[in-house]
């Protein structure tokens, strides 16, 4: 997994998951199809955000309309990006994706996959959940989530996706970053990403 995915992912699992295994390629737009994803050189954190556009924009209607909440998550995250010390910079991008994104092919995710990693996750957020319940601090739930450090690095991603409460994904970011050095260092490096 490299920045982009993991960015993807945090945004959205489901659409993540489109750029699996996917070839980086250089070019003038952003650009996704099967296999391959085109990126220009612009900042990184641009390049996520339009990333996940035209990954939305790929799915078909029954798709996005699953996939509305995530789709204004990528809206949060533009405007987040406009707000920090970067949002100059990075303006024109936010402010006109159409211009930096070629259309590609129509993808489509695989609901089957996702829903077989949702049942291998599925019994560390109960676990979680259960813990947030019975815990009122913040220390002590961290205390009491060590074993989040048996998942990978998607499958941290993908917990906190399914929580779906953001209070909830918040602290299990929080637990991944404090007992799975694995996740920690690819928080590291995306944010290291974000500020190029």
């Amino acid at each position: 997994m490299d920045e982009l995915e993991f960015c993807i992912k945090s945004l959205s699992y489901p659409l993540g998951t489109l750029l699996e295994g996917a070839e980086r390629r250089e070019g003038e737009f952003v650009r996704v199809k099967k296999g391959a994803v085109t990126i220009p050189e612009i900042p990184f954190a641009a390049i996520c955000y339009l990333t996940g556009i035209a990954l939305f924009d790929s799915l078909d209607l029954v798709d996005k309309k699953r996939l509305s909440g995530d789709y204004d998550s990528i809206m949060a995250f533009g405007r987040k990006l406009l707000d920090s010390k970067l949002g100059e910079a990075l303006r024109p991008y936010l402010e006109s994706p159409g211009r930096y994104i070629s259309p590609g092919e129509r993808l489509s995710i695989d609901w089957l996959e996702f829903e077989r990693r949702v049942e291998k996750v599925g019994p560390y957020l109960e676990r979680v959940v259960e813990i947030q319940r019975e815990t009122p601090s913040r220390g002590e739930f961290l205390e009491k989530t060590a074993f989040l450090s048996e998942l990978t690095v998607d499958e941290g991603l993908l917990l906190g996706y399914i929580a779906e409460d953001e209070k909830l994904t918040e602290l299990i970011n929080a637990a991944l970053g404090k007992h799975n050095p694995e996740f920690k260092k690819m928080v590291v490096r995306y944010f290291r990403a974000l500020r190029t």
